[in-house]
């Protein structure tokens, strides 16, 4: 009797445990990885695309609950592209209830009314800023940043240690150039050597110990020979680089969001040649303010593409919290997650194996199931928003985090990947082509080897899009095309 029941339990975790028929997981072991493939035009699920489709296939730990890293950002992106539209914009506008005199003194408050737009950047300020001397704006009394955007900016537990890198800056009300400082170095008329920041900082020592050789060199990335650091109050930037890389910009984060938007407006306005006091305040817009100046951001289907080529967490972070806003009847009841969770509803995706905490995937507890992102995945490929969504995708051996990956594929290649310690992913579309069918492709990677993995895993996926003769479309359940 004994083991009579000890064999049903061996039976019933065999699916979790060992690879599904004539799938082959390479170096990969079974419990390192979860998979999930299917046919977009039939609707069909099959083992390998070499494989006979059959409708009782199942592929491999499609329903284990995996961390997604950040493939989770096809998750917001889909979301985003349902909720608001692709053809959705950022608003940030300056308003002041002040009196304007004469001599262009705006007797009063400025206020910056922030909508949190994740691509405003120094560019964009300086647009605004010449639209307030369009309107006759030319002496500030005070700057002041409306704030009562988000009840909070959203976490990201568990990365204390990287604090002052760019990838984990939350997002922010008053969002600028990601709040990094540009550094471009530069020979004057008499060939010395000459640092220009944006934004200006004349209120920064700079101390210049950077050198550059007479090599012929390319500098495809200036980071790598030039950088930047802000310790003590003081600029140092250090470095030994060949020419090519003069005049080229590299990136340094210095300040607190709030800081640097507020220095970045500061010497701006006074760089232009106007005038405005050193102070920062924070309030709301007074209901009799008016609109002095106003720019939009792209359309979010050109964010998304940012967001999603290249990873970007700022980004994925503030679609999050924007659809939170945006389905909230008042602030205090903003609710991110349920906004997330009731568009994959609302799209008949089951959202039990979800787990969100910041929709970006930089997160140690976010998850999902490869069966539900590849659900989504094939409910984005029939929607309305399909080449919006595709669009923003990483072209294999072209661009983005994919720009070096499955060359030999190339376009039909559609993929978000997935990076965290001991975590490597992918999820996206293979287009099809010469008589194979389009696929909705899923390879997550749990495992403290993932880092080892990533070579076995673009071998699995290749072998998963192999070419296969076209099904007939006969199928009961098939979708169209």
């Amino acid at each position: 009797m004994m083991r009579k029941r000890l064999a049903t339990l061996l039976l019933a975790l065999l699916p979790s445990v060992l690879p599904a028929a004539g799938l082959d997981l390479g170096g990969i072991r079974p419990e390192e990885a979860a998979v999930y493939v299917q046919n977009l035009r039939t609707g069909q699920i099959p083992l390998d695309n070499r494989a006979s489709f059959t409708a009782s296939a199942a592929p491999h730990r499609a329903d284990a609950s995996v961390n997604p890293a950040s493939t989770m950002k096809l998750v917001t992106a889909f979301a985003a592209l349902h909720a608001l539209g692709e053809d959705f914009r950022w608003q940030t506008e300056f308003k002041s209830a002040a009196p304007l005199r004469p001599n262009g003194l705006l007797d009063g408050d400025l206020y910056w009314a922030g909508s949190g737009d994740p691509v405003f950047d120094q560019h964009d300020l300086l647009e605004m800023q010449a639209q307030l001397r369009d309107n006759g704006v030319k002496h500030i009394g005070r700057l002041v940043f409306d704030r009562n955007l988000w009840p909070h900016g959203g976490t990201a537990d568990d990365f204390a240690d990287d604090s002052d890198r760019a990838f984990t800056t939350p997002p922010d009300p008053q969002m600028l150039a990601y709040k990094v400082v540009g550094l471009t170095i530069r020979r004057d008329e008499s060939g010395a050597l000459t640092v220009h920041t944006s934004p200006p900082l004349p209120e920064i020592p700079l101390d210049n110990r950077a050198s550059f050789t007479a090599s012929a060199a390319p500098c495809p990335k200036p980071a790598k020979f030039v950088w930047g650091k802000y310790e003590n109050g003081i600029l140092t930037v250090y470095g030994k680089a060949p020419s090519s890389c003069l005049g080229k910009e590299v990136y340094v984060n210095m300040f607190d969001a709030q800081d640097f938007a507020r220095r970045s407006f500061i010497n701006q306005w006074r760089h232009g040649g106007n005038s405005i006091s050193d102070g920062l305040a924070v309030g709301p817009v007074p209901p009799q303010a008016r609109t002095l100046a106003r720019i939009r951001s792209k359309p979010l289907r050109d964010v998304l593409a940012d967001m999603n080529k290249h990873s970007n967490n700022i980004i994925a972070r503030t679609v999050f919290l924007t659809l939170g806003e945006r389905a909230a009847a008042d602030k205090a009841r903003q609710n991110p997650e349920a906004a997330v969770r009731s568009r994959l509803a609302l799209s008949g995706i089951p959202t039990a194996p979800l787990v969100l905490e910041n929709g970006s995937g930089l997160s140690r507890r976010e998850r999902v199931s490869a069966r539900m992102m590849g659900d989504m995945l094939a409910a984005a490929y029939r929607s309305p928003f399909k080449q919006a969504f595709i669009g923003s995708l990483p072209i294999a051996g072209r661009d983005g985090t994919l720009k070096s990956r499955f060359k030999n594929i190339g376009a039909p290649l559609r993929l978000k990947t997935g990076t965290l310690k001991n975590v490597r992913a992918l999820a996206g579309y293979y287009l099809g082509g010469n008589g194979s069918d389009p696929l909705a492709v899923v390879v997550i990677i749990n495992s403290e080897r993932a880092d080892k993995l990533l070579g076995e895993m673009d071998k699995l996926t290749e072998r998963l899009i192999a070419p296969a003769p076209p099904s007939d479309g006969l199928t009961p359940g098939a979708a169209n095309p």
